[in-house]
């Protein structure tokens, strides 16, 4: 075996691991093959040399080489401490218990209490690497799984679940990974996947606060001042930058390098109730992200303008940012020229830079926080009116790992210390943020960015807004009926089946028992307490949920009609797929062409069916011109098939005008020939009858609109 240069492990926090240094080999045998000096009394002693890590835990004599005789005869690493210097804290804690030997100090217990328990932990992980080691290169404890120790529980604090440490064959193991959620203060958290490093978390805080308390105001603050003057001796000025100067540039603000006061973007004080009433009801109904009554309770009111602003925080201030924002969005341009005397772009602008400043401003790259995951993710469902798939799909990526370093895809069942309205909230938000990646892994045509066993958090309880709050003790009981989260309940269902279909079911039947699964538990689920043709709610519902069937039926189906060698089979699955198609267009014409739900459009036109008008054009020109591809045809003139704000220089419209000239020119050659062949037309009719029908109603008019 080669020798191993001595290894000095240190404990860390999970935001740096642990540390590892390696000296070189040169270093290590001049130190040991060539005799320290004697001292005098002008020169600092040399550092005593310590027994390695394992010869010290079996208790024995060590000579202190690289490697050491017992090391090299076990044929093991010999893994010896640090000879760095102790950190500051370390240091310090050595001055006050040396000063204060005599002195009986039941906090000075305390601390040095924590100091064994850190030097027990990292002895446990130091006899893991042995055995880890060995176990490498012994023949026959090869096979033996290493077992992981646990943190001692005698000192875990009871609002906190630890994990064991995890095995060499399990450490990718989700279930078997139950990590932390560390407090920071009353509103910040962060999330340790690892048991081990946790536990360090944990003692190294308790240390270092009670190190704190015992130095007291007289402890020596030279180092504290020697190391800040370093710090700003740095030939950068980057640690000096804000939070809003590092983070600008996500937004495009970075020119200036002095963020503007917020309240120049603030909207007036009477404005903010009418705002927030627009918001619950167009978007919050849909996917109740944040808890209405607790939003209301904070924000400004019309006594002053300056009435509730000052005690708000920057993370509070995001939050209602985006929520004008996302009210402005969802509104009409004649609504917000009648209510606010100006334009909805001019209106759209000033809350999203008021938004995107107070997000930089509260640092939600480094310090997120539940609040501005809220604010994020209601800004990402609003903004896609305005900005590109790309766009969101990469800002997505970065509410994801937000959310992950909040421990959100841990169900807040595992963390005691967090209130129902916690755990409830945070549901929430989670399967939002779910929501979001569905559409935005939709729109690149990718997969999505959280697996399916990367969470376990549990969908949340259907309750009404009033059932709960943050004062709330005793989780609720679920209600039975239409409440407040039946259509977030629908959104999250649609998004677990969908998020099953896109994960790539393993057949043609599966498929096919997943979209009726969907279909069963919105119409015989959550709708069947709102079964009122005059609920415009219930209405949207059942549209929204035939809609996503169809279009489900379509996107699943497309790889089977490409790969299958069965002509016969093929022709079924285009029929299939064809009234499919017919059936996304006209329910999406039905949902934006309804007045009594103009007021969410926005999510309609939010949503761009390529999948549709792609399949329509291809398959128009290779069938003959009967009443069911005429029927094709008027919906692809359908004004809401494509927004209009779409941008029609990109790539795709190439290829889409090409076809659908083809498909034009296909049609005109058609009609001429059935006019001309009276019985190849009724033979054509006769075979329409056999196609199943669609369940949508036809109601666009032909020519009522070409958007090529």
């Amino acid at each position: 075996m080669s020798q191993v240069s001595p290894v000095t492990i240190s404990a860390a926090t999970p935001s740096g691991a642990a540390g590892v240094s390696v000296p070189g080999p040169e270093k290590n045998a001049s130190q040991s093959a060539t005799p320290s000096p004697r001292p005098t009394p002008a020169t600092a002693s040399p550092a005593k040399l310590r027994s390695c890590a394992v010869c010290r835990t079996r208790k024995v004599r060590c000579n202190k080489e690289s490697p050491c005789s017992n090391c090299r005869r076990a044929n093991i690493p010999c893994v010896f401490p640090s000879a760095d210097r102790p950190p500051r804290w370390a240091r310090r804690l050595e001055r006050i218990t040396s000063n204060a030997a005599q002195v009986a100090n039941p906090e000075a217990e305390q601390v040095m209490e924590r100091i064994r328990n850190l030097e027990s932990l990292v002895k446990q992980l130091s006899g893991q690497l042995e055995q880890a080691h060995a176990a490498a290169h012994s023949p026959h404890d090869s096979s033996r799984v290493i077992s992981s120790g646990s943190s001692p529980h005698d000192q875990r604090p009871d609002h906190q679940i630890d994990a064991p440490f995890p095995t060499v064959t399990s450490t990718e193991n989700f279930q078997k990974q139950f990590g932390r959620l560390v407090l920071k203060d009353a509103s910040r958290s962060r999330y340790i996947s690892s048991g081990f490093w946790s536990r360090i978390n944990d003692e190294l805080d308790g240390l270092k606060m009670e190190t704190r308390g015992l130095a007291g105001e007289t402890s020596d603050t030279s180092e504290d001042e020697s190391s800040q003057s370093a710090e700003k001796s740095l030939p950068t000025q980057e640690l000096e930058r804000t939070p809003s100067e590092r983070h600008a540039f996500l937004f495009r603000h970075n020119l200036n390098p002095a963020g503007p006061d917020l309240r120049e973007f603030q909207p007036l004080p009477s404005q903010v109730p009418f705002l927030l009433d627009v918001f619950s009801e167009n978007v919050n109904l849909l996917y109740q992200i944040v808890h209405m009554p607790t939003v209301r309770s904070m924000a400004p009111s019309s006594r002053g303008r300056n009435s509730n602003t000052t005690t708000l925080t920057l993370a509070n201030e995001a939050l209602l940012f985006s929520i004008y924002y996302a009210a402005i969005t969802s509104m009409e341009e004649d609504d917000i020229m009648m209510n606010f005397g100006s334009t909805k772009a001019n209106l759209n602008l000033k809350y999203r830079l008021g938004l995107e400043h107070a997000l930089a401003a509260a640092d939600f790259l480094n310090a997120p926080e539940l609040v501005l995951v809220q604010a994020f993710s209601i800004f990402l469902f609003l903004v896609r009116r305005h900005d590109s798939p790309r766009y969101v799909w990469m800002m997505t990526g970065l509410l994801i790992r937000m959310a992950q370093a909040l421990g959100m895809h841990r169900d807040g069942s595992h963390f005691h210390h967090l209130t129902p309205f916690e755990v409830e909230m945070r549901r929430r938000v989670w399967w939002v943020v779910c929501i979001l990646d569905v559409r935005a892994s939709e729109d690149q045509g990718i997969d999505l960015t959280i697996s399916s066993g990367s969470f376990d958090t549990r969908t949340p309880i259907n309750l009404n807004d009033a059932d709960i709050s943050p004062d709330t003790k005793i989780t609720p009981t679920e209600c039975q009926g239409f409440t407040d989260m039946t259509f977030p309940m629908l959104s999250i269902e649609m998004c677990e089946i969908t998020r099953r279909m896109m994960a790539g079911p393993p057949g043609f039947e599966e498929q096919s028992r997943l979209l009726n699964e969907m279909n069963d538990k919105s119409e015989h689920g959550y709708l069947q307490y709102s079964a009122d043709s005059a609920n415009i709610c219930y209405w949207v519902g059942v549209i929204c949920m035939r809609l996503l069937v169809a279009k489900m039926t379509l996107i699943t189906h497309l790889p089977v009609l490409f790969s299958s060698p069965s002509e016969h089979f093929s022709d079924e699955i285009r029929d299939k797929l064809l009234v499919s198609a017919i059936e996304v267009a006209e329910h999406n014409h039905a949902l934006n062409s309804e007045h009594a739900c103009h007021h969410w459009r926005w999510v309609y036109q939010t949503f761009t069916h390529w999948h549709v008008i792609v399949y329509l054009l291809i398959e128009m020109t290779r069938r003959p011109w009967s009443s069911i591809v005429e029927r094709a045809w008027v919906n692809l003139h359908s004004p809401w098939l494509i927004p209009v704000q779409s941008n029609r220089n990109l790539r795709i419209w190439v290829p889409l005008r090409k076809l659908m000239a083809k498909a034009r020119k296909h049609r005109a050659a058609e009609v001429q020939r059935l006019r001309g062949d009276a019985g190849a037309a009724r033979q054509l009719e006769i075979d329409d009858r056999k196609l199943p029908v669609p369940k949508s109603a036809s109601s666009v008019r032909d020519g009522a609109y070409s958007w090529l």
